[in-house]
């Protein structure tokens, strides 16, 4: 049997494609608001709360140990301060068509954003906290080695966003043609379905 395309079936093609691609891009928004939600939960509520706690802490009620950190404000806001931009940023890295050029803009410049944000740590003074421990005497708590850890980690983690952004650059056309292929695959699939109806 054969059946002629008509008019009529162009246009429910052309609105199938629309809706496919209004999918997907809500598909990707969706997953942006997604990981912008957990970056706030990650870079905001649970280090302004860790450092809350950590400000008057009390160990077994019987010894009290007090943050004498006099930049307790000022870590707060520097942390709070990198991880709102590190959260927006999120956001257009998330929601951005995996293997695009912009995706991996944004990736890179959020790898970045969080390089800042973990080196706020150590310039706010989170690094070196002394703690007073009632009736004992005081101790130093130096973090600055696992942050230069972590950076070190980071600058890797540069290096390959770097590669997957001239990686895209360089094989743009493949990239192309290989959604090209997939939504052209999706089409035909739909077709054949119409077309068994």
């Amino acid at each position: 049997m054969i059946k002629r395309v008509t008019e009529q079936d162009n246009i429910m093609i052309d609105e199938d494609s629309f809706l496919e691609e209004l999918n997907r891009d809500a598909k990707n928004i969706i997953r942006g608001l997604g990981f912008t939600a957990i970056y706030i939960i990650t870079t905001m509520v649970i280090p302004y709360f860790t450092f809350t706690w950590v400000k008057e802490l009390s160990i077994f009620g019987i010894v009290d140990i007090e943050m004498t950190q006099s930049q307790y404000d000022k870590i707060i806001f520097w942390v709070l301060a990198f991880g709102l931009v590190i959260s927006g940023s999120a956001f257009f890295s998330y929601s951005s068509p995996p293997q695009s050029i912009r995706g991996g803009v944004f990736a890179l410049i959020q790898v970045i954003l969080n390089c800042f944000y973990i080196w706020s740590y150590k310039f706010s003074g989170a690094t070196e906290i002394q703690f007073d421990i009632v009736n004992f005497g005081f101790f130093y708590l130096n973090l600055q080695q696992m942050i230069i850890t972590y950076l070190g980690i980071y600058f890797l983690t540069i290096l390959l966003k770097v590669y997957d952004i001239i990686d895209f650059v360089v094989n743009r056309e493949k990239i192309r043609e290989k959604r090209m292929e997939k939504l052209r695959k999706a089409k035909e699939k739909k077709m054949r379905k119409r077309a068994k109806k």
